[in-house]
């Protein structure tokens, strides 16, 4: 479905903020207005429109934080931080160029700003972890003690996107939640360099261990969502992580390779099976310009690699003995969404009593990646979900 741009890629993006308005992270006013301002096709153009837009209500912010108005200044702030990351999403091809570093800094920062006076205020929070710290937030109710919710990020989104892309709709349903970076995600990949690693479950007992020294937080009644490509760290992380006890996907993946072998055309299968470099020249021409070089080494890049082989070869590494996860789980894909290939797979492996499978339509407006511009029915269900199994 086209929302505004011709070119595909820039109307998925432009639809994947616009769907943020329910929560107040965009208006839709002001984004169809910044992609007026767009010149189709051109990168340039896109992060200068929406860096302008994101400056525009940074100041905006703080001459309403300066007379006091609390209220305003937040929700400011908070369209800013969204409009920052739109604006660096196209240049994660160069994760420490000095474009994808100032947006991203300042979405961080415009988001911290606005945290105490959201409406589920986000804490900022430090887990310690391998000489290192990740980064995240606790967004809950006022008041709240119910059941911990894990949120990891995906490929791309930063862990102050997530207030948008289900915790603020867990909160207002009694959940706490904590969202985190782990290593290949945010600040862990553009500020230290550290790439994904496939066993995932090493990073969410790191977060498991700090949640136990908080008081505040419920050790016992634990679950993880995990959406995008967090769709697999969250499986891998139930799969060996018995404090863990209850689980979400959406898309369920747990054979990577598989999944990326399933889209191959046979020319490329038939190149990466003989490990020969010429599958890279096969990708640059399938894919050229910007576009190739935004697709393939931004995933690249993020796990620490140079060339659409050397990931593709890295994808052998990522996958889930989904016979070991033994917590109940809710497994879900948006229909027509391209990280799925086989969600509906991974759902009859599970070995556990309590499992449930929905496909969520395009008829409905779910259709497409992490259900598109209409996550709706899927937040009243998995955040019922979570409330019912960890109560």
């Amino acid at each position: 479905m086209k929302l505004y741009f011709e070119n595909v890629e820039f109307d998925q993006q432009f639809q994947r903020t616009a769907a943020k308005a329910v929560n107040g992270c965009c208006d839709l006013g002001e984004i169809f207005a910044i992609a007026a301002r767009i010149t189709p096709g051109d990168y340039d153009s896109w992060y200068r429109e929406w860096w302008a837009a994101a400056e525009s209500l940074r100041e905006l912010a703080e001459a309403e934080r300066a007379a006091g108005h609390r209220v305003n200044a937040a929700s400011a702030h908070l369209r800013a931080s969204e409009y920052y990351r739109a604006a660096y999403f196209f240049t994660r091809r160069e994760q420490q160029g000095e474009a994808l570093l100032a947006a991203f800094h300042h979405c961080q920062a415009a988001f911290r700003a606005a945290a105490p006076d959201l409406p589920y205020p986000a804490e900022p929070i430090t887990i310690p972890f391998e000489g290192v710290e990740l980064s995240g937030y606790v967004i809950r109710a006022a008041g709240a003690t119910g059941p911990t919710l894990l949120m990891p990020t995906g490929y791309d989104s930063p862990s102050e996107e997530y207030y948008s892309l289900g915790a603020m709709e867990a909160a207002a349903r009694g959940l706490t939640v904590v969202v985190f970076s782990g290593p290949g995600q945010a600040e862990m990949l553009y500020d230290r360099g550290i790439g994904f690693r496939p066993d995932f479950e090493v990073v969410v007992s790191a977060v498991i261990d700090f949640i136990e020294t908080r008081d505040d937080l419920d050790a016992e009644r634990i679950g993880i969502l995990g959406r995008s490509f967090g769709g697999y760290l969250a499986p891998r992380a139930a799969s060996a992580e018995p404090r863990i006890r209850a689980l979400a996907a959406d898309p369920a993946q747990f054979d990577m390779l598989g999944g990326f072998m399933a889209r191959m055309p046979q020319q490329l299968r038939s190149l990466y099976e003989a490990a020969d470099p010429a599958f890279d020249d096969a990708i640059w021409a399938a894919f050229p310009g910007v576009h190739g070089q935004e697709f393939w080494l931004s995933r690249a890049r993020a796990h620490g690699l140079d060339s659409p082989l050397a990931y593709a070869q890295e994808m052998a590494k990522y996958t889930v003995d989904v016979e070991r996860i033994a917590c109940p789980t809710f497994v879900s894909y948006g229909e027509g969404d391209f990280a799925q290939t086989d969600t509906k797979g991974f759902f009859d492996r599970l070995t556990v009593d309590e499992k449930r499978f929905t496909m969520y339509r395009e008829a409905d407006g779910g259709g497409g990646h992490c259900e598109g511009m209409g996550p709706s029915r899927f937040y009243n269900d998995v955040f019922g979900w979570f409330a019912d199994v960890l109560a």
